[in-house]
């Protein structure tokens, strides 16, 4: 679609809506093609292309403005349910249940449409009544659910490799008369930060178990931390710290490959929400 957006914009969405469903219905099929690997774009299938996606949503100064380049998330749900575009539903689901509850049920105001814009001109003292797009309930129901199962992962990640963590097998401090003590007290660190949000609600962005976990990998190299006196790095060894990145970069594959489920996309009976 560059050749029609240069830029990416929300505004752009209802436009790009209605030109896939006309090209759909009478199967004009590279503008069809062409809405579609616009859609990709902003609700990608891929966790690389999900990383590129929040990458190109934060500025030079690290402000995160997702809304400035994509629409918002219950317009593409909407759209994908009503031409059938499964693979960009697992990532709108999940840009939705980042947000509060309160924020999801509240739904989205539809922008005007050129031809209500017109008409205002034509009219300037008039105002068209606005519109607001809502889920449904069973599309409410999927974000909640998901929402809750994808804290309930970041739960258990912290439970299982950050409070409980061993030390990696080569760890450099096994040796110390404390054994590997420097990466425990990093080990504990990071799950501080973790806790309190530093991922998540601190910076706008709450329940977003992707970022978070980015997060706890970009305190690894990170050298401004202070420890009173100074602005430091974390103590943690080189193989635990190869361990730990590892580790982390396995959850963020399995939360993404676990979306489709645990929003109820599958049809498969996603009760069980036991974590590997």
């Amino acid at each position: 679609m560059p050749l029609y957006f240069k830029v990416p914009c929300p505004n752009d969405f209802m436009a790009i809506a209605g030109v896939l469903r006309l090209s759909s219905k009478y199967f004009v099929e590279h503008l069809r093609e062409r809405c579609l690997n616009r859609l990709d774009t902003d609700w990608p299938s891929t966790l690389a292309g999900w990383d590129r996606r929040e990458q190109a949503a934060t500025d030079s100064h690290g402000r995160y403005m997702p809304r400035e380049s994509c629409p918002h998330p219950i317009l593409a749900i909407q759209l994908a349910l009503d031409l059938g575009i499964d693979s960009i539903l697992p990532a709108a689901f999940y840009d939705l249940a980042r947000y509060g509850p309160s924020k999801i049920m509240s739904g989205v105001p539809l922008t005007p449409s050129l031809f209500e814009k017109f008409l205002l001109k034509q009219k300037p003292q008039s105002s068209p009544p606005a519109r607001i797009v809502y889920l449904s309930r069973d599309q409410l129901l999927r974000t909640l659910r998901g929402r809750e199962r994808i804290q309930r992962y970041m739960a258990h990640f912290i439970a299982s490799s950050l409070q409980s963590r061993v030390p990696a097998p080569n760890c450099a401090h096994s040796l110390d008369p404390d054994p590997s003590r420097p990466c425990h007290e990093s080990f504990y660190f990071i799950m501080l930060n973790v806790l309190r949000s530093v991922g998540g609600i601190a910076c706008g962005r709450d329940a977003d178990t992707l970022y978070t976990l980015m997060q706890a990998m970009d305190m690894l190299s990170r050298t401004d931390f202070s420890d009173g006196q100074r602005q430091c790095g974390l103590r943690i060894c080189q193989p635990c710290k190869v361990d730990f990145a590892a580790c982390a970069m396995k959850a963020r594959e399995e939360v993404w490959a676990a979306l489709p489920r645990w929003f109820g996309l599958t049809g498969e009976d996603d009760a069980d929400d036991t974590f590997p």
